[in-house]
This record gives C-alpha cells, structure tokens and sequence, in this order.
C-alpha cells in the first residue's frame, strides 16, 4: 500500500479531527483539541507532527510536542481501514528520526490501559513500559 507522510499544519485540523473522532479509545478534550489550540500546538513544536495520505485523504497522524529535554508523543491515529499496513511505524519513524536530529534522547508517551492493540504496538517500537509510576493530572478551566 502506498502513503505519503506530510508535515500537520493547521489547515488539517478538520480532517485530523474527523478521524480522532471516529476511532474508539480517542479521548478529545473539547478546550484542549480547538483549531486554535492545535494550530498553537503545532507552531510550538514545527517538524514533530506529521499526517499520513493516501489519495488525498487523511489516514493517520502523529502528533508530538518537545519542552526542550524530552518529548511526549500525545496522539497516534491511523484509520482502522490502514491499519497493520506500516502507516503508524513509518510515522513514528519520521517523528523519531526528527527528534534525534534535535538531540531529543528521551521519549515519552500515554496509552489508555484498556487499549490493548496500543500497549501491543508501542512495546513492538520499542517503547518501554513503566507500571513503576503513577499518571496524574489536573484541569485548570
């Protein structure tokens, strides 16, 4: 099968945001993922997010945000019409590629405990599992 993988610029909010909403265990926060807020995100991190095509359709993103030590990865999607065709490794491999050329050396990312396929395919990439730690957080709105 054949994609192409692009550099996420705002313009494809809409259609980023229409596939995160179609896929079970997406979890959008309504203050967090605006056109507004992702654009900003996007300006913040240039060269970190990037979307998967395939006849000029949308069919997988990654979205990956650096504070200048480490990196999150906060969204990996692809439709489940392309999955296990290599789109998310070849995604990360783009995103890994340009966080090491940034002198990136440590990587971090969340996956919900109940999406098994996630936890599947991160220890494939060679994402470690931490059960050692405790996940907090907290809405300031």
């Amino acid at each position: 099968m054949s994609f192409i993988i692009h550099p996420m610029f705002p313009h494809h909010f809409d259609e980023v945001y229409a596939l995160w909403q179609s896929m079970e265990g997406v979890e959008l926060n309504p203050s967090d993922d605006t056109p507004q807020a992702i654009a900003e995100f996007l300006s913040f991190n240039p060269g970190l997010n990037y979307i998967a095509s395939r006849e000029n359709k949308i069919v997988g993103v990654v979205m990956c945000g650096f504070d200048g030590r480490r990196a999150t990865v906060y969204h990996l999607a692809v439709n489940p019409l392309y999955r296990r065709k290599g789109i998310a490794s070849a995604l990360m491999s783009v995103l890994e590629k340009a966080l090491q050329e940034k002198g990136v050396t440590k990587g971090r990312l969340l996956a919900f405990k109940t999406n098994e396929d996630a936890t599947l395919f991160w220890q494939k990439e060679g994402w470690r599992l931490q059960p050692q730690l405790n996940y907090f957080s907290k809405n300031f709105s």
